[in-house]
């Protein structure tokens, strides 16, 4: 991809080909932050357990938060449980399992009106596939559930026979979501799109821009929310090939740090003045 010119040198951003909008301009005051967590504010591990955070991202998420007046949320498949304790002690805006559960950036947790049918059958028939499927395993969200392969590619055609398969048995208010060596059951009325709709019309993300950053097809609905709302959908990675709609690119997690790095010293010398 080519570099493009912006408006404020510093914010250098790479900007998918086909995108028809102008280069992403420097940070500007009304900007809402939506963060996926996992291959974009964290490097993605051999497993969920084994990831770890850079050791200034605690900072540099505390001082976004501060910058953007609490306009900041962690937006992940991962439970919310998870998400404080890999940033404590950090308690921020957060939607977790996909949008299943949800904090207000007032610190009210919620849980979404969807269908979740009983997993504990599904998690017993995905346990009896890991031990068949040496590298593969079963992670068990609650409300969710998923098959992770990163350690057993070759498994893959049996992962997709073998999930698809439950999910049909659950009925038509489950899909399966594709993620990154993963495949995953959860509701069909969660996902990141709703999650920024939702959080768009509340306190401090009402009036505000969305900027939405994420690294895999599970970012794909709030990509498309904030490309409706004339924001921002930032896609990090270089390693998927096919159809995206987010409308810039940051090729790595450590480049999103950089550059959030940047947008928060510039909001924080906006402040000062």
């Amino acid at each position: 991809m080519r570099k493009l010119p912006v408006s404020t040198p510093d914010f250098d951003i790479e900007r998918e080909p086909t995108a028809p909008r102008p280069p992403l301009p420097g940070p500007q005051d009304a900007w809402a932050f939506f963060l996926d967590v996992d291959g974009t504010l964290l490097d993605i591990a051999p497993t969920p357990e084994s990831v770890a955070p850079r050791a200034d991202t605690v900072d540099l998420l505390e001082r976004l938060a501060h910058a953007a007046g609490g306009a900041v949320a962690l937006v992940s498949g991962r439970p919310i449980r998870q998400l404080d304790q890999l940033f404590t002690p950090l308690s921020l805006a957060a939607a977790g399992l996909h949008g299943l559960e949800w904090r207000s950036g007032d610190g009210t947790m919620h849980s979404a009106d969807a269908v979740v049918p009983d997993l504990a059958r599904t998690v017993e028939k995905l346990e009896e596939f890991v031990r068949q499927h040496p590298g593969t395993r079963v992670e068990d969200k609650g409300m969710t559930v998923a098959l992770h392969y990163r350690q057993a590619p070759a498994a893959e055609p049996d992962a997709r026979r073998s999930i698809d398969e439950l999910a049909r048995r659950l009925g038509d208010r489950v899909h399966v979501q594709e993620g990154k060596m993963v495949l995953e059951i959860k509701s069909v009325d969660a996902h990141k799109g709703m999650v920024v709709e939702r959080f768009l019309v509340e306190k401090p993300f009402a009036g505000r821009a969305p900027v939405f950053i994420g690294d895999d097809v599970t970012d794909e609905d709030a990509f498309a929310v904030v490309n409706r709302h004339g924001g921002y959908s930032i896609r990090v990675g270089t390693e998927r090939t096919g159809p995206s709609a987010a409308r810039w690119a940051l090729a790595t997690p450590s480049q999103v740090h950089s550059w959030l790095g940047r947008v928060t010293d510039c909001l924080e010398r906006k402040e000062q003045r």
